[in-house]
């Protein structure tokens, strides 16, 4: 065990005392076990600890599940706070990893990897800017590049960086996040009513909301949806985001000829962004073609310099409709070491260990997915599970029946 106490989050943790306290001062609750699970994971930090390993050493004299260290974990990242998920890690299949630089690089000042020519084109610009607390608010703090020709799509530097905001918001996947992040977004079409990318920002975060069941989708949110996306078309034909908001929303709502029209759209718009293809390769996945689909998706995931999750959620989908089950689970475990509690990466990982006949895998999966508050069921999954082709759903059932899923 390393000595000092221990910068986690919104937590100090001292482990010779083991106490736990918020920056304020206030002590910061956590049940014993919890904080010797804690304890465990910092006496060798930065290096993945065995769920074996801590179960022998936190329940020495009791037989205990997985489940038992699962809760501890959940216990641990609730007091951690926002960064909870980029300091302890879950290392699938494995065990748990706490990572003591993660904090120190969520600090790093927010970076735009922009030049003025890029910002004037309004050309694709990755946003990294992972610490909510350095967002820059006096227009002073703005890049030069900004200030010299202008925020790009917009005369208001204020609207331009509630859309920033609202990204970072977006980028926690979480309903609260996403709440706020439509704040931000309608904030900046307040500030500004014929801002493009705004509305596209704000169609697309509704259409992440609904493929992730945080709404019930009525005829009027449906409607609203698509007006945000059709508007930002409107203001801004050659906006690529515009079309992808579109595409992502048609395809939620089964209608894949259009979403397959405006994915198009949006890569010959913007051909170096790789959101635009990885999603035309979901949409060739429900319409059946499979092999297009994890061809696309396998050249996004090589091609993005950070992929999201959810390219490797899709290629997992894909290759498992496709039979082709081991790299499913590579890709799906590659989905869960960037967002370990994702109800679609999990479903489907329960599946694939049921045709690879990893029972153990299966199970585990089952307990992690059953700790996000989902029913482990077929009924349930299969209830949650959109489906374009009756082969699709059959084998999913039959899958998750072979991981010993109940009825």
């Amino acid at each position: 065990m390393k000595y000092g106490v221990f910068n986690l989050g919104d937590v100090i943790f001292d482990p010779i005392t083991r106490t736990l306290t918020l920056k304020d001062g206030r002590p910061a609750p956590l049940r014993n076990k919890s904080k010797e699970v804690l304890t465990c994971l910092l006496e060798t930090p930065n290096r993945t600890v065995t769920k074996v390993e801590m179960l022998d050493k936190v329940w020495a004299d009791v037989t205990v599940s997985d489940e038992s260290l699962v809760q501890c974990i959940a216990d641990i990242r609730r007091v951690i706070g926002e960064d909870a998920r980029h300091i302890v890690e879950t290392v699938p299949r494995t065990g748990y990893r706490i990572n003591l630089q993660a904090r120190k690089a969520a600090s790093k000042r927010w970076l735009i990897l922009a030049s003025a020519g890029i910002a004037a084109t309004g050309a694709a610009v990755w946003v990294f800017w992972p610490d909510t607390s350095m967002l820059p608010s006096p227009t002073s703090q703005v890049p030069d590049a900004i200030l010299e020709v202008g925020p790009p799509g917009t005369d208001s530097t204020d609207a331009y960086l509630e859309v920033l905001q609202g990204r970072v918001s977006s980028n926690h996947f979480s309903l609260s996040e996403s709440l706020k992040a439509e704040r931000h977004f309608r904030q900046a079409i307040a500030l500004d009513p014929n801002y493009a990318r705004a509305y596209a920002e704000l169609s697309t975060l509704l259409a992440v909301r609904f493929e992730n069941d945080w709404s019930v989708i009525a005829e009027a949110d449906k409607e609203k949806a698509l007006f945000y996306a059709e508007k930002a078309v409107a203001l801004d034909p050659d906006l690529w985001l515009a079309h992808y908001a579109l595409g992502r929303l048609h395809s939620v709502f089964a209608n894949l000829d259009q979403a397959e029209i405006h994915l198009e759209q949006a890569m010959s718009l913007q051909p170096d962004n790789e959101d635009a293809r990885a999603y035309y390769g979901v949409v060739k996945n429900f319409q059946g073609d499979f092999d297009s689909a994890v061809a696309i998706l396998e050249q996004a995931v090589m091609s993005h310099p950070n992929p999201p999750y959810w390219y490797y959620f899709g290629l997992g989908h894909a290759l498992f409709n496709a039979g082709r089950f081991e790299q499913a689970e590579a890709a799906l475990e590659d989905c869960l070491v960037l967002a370990e509690n994702s109800p679609y990466c999990l479903r489907y990982l329960i599946a694939v260990y049921g045709q690879t006949g990893n029972d153990s895998g299966a199970q585990a999966a089952s307990l992690d997915y059953a700790a996000t508050g989902f029913e482990v069921s077929i009924a349930s999954i299969l209830s949650l599970v959109p489906f374009h082709h009756p082969d699709d759903r059959a084998q999913l059932e039959q899958s998750l029946r072979l991981a010993g899923v109940p009825d």
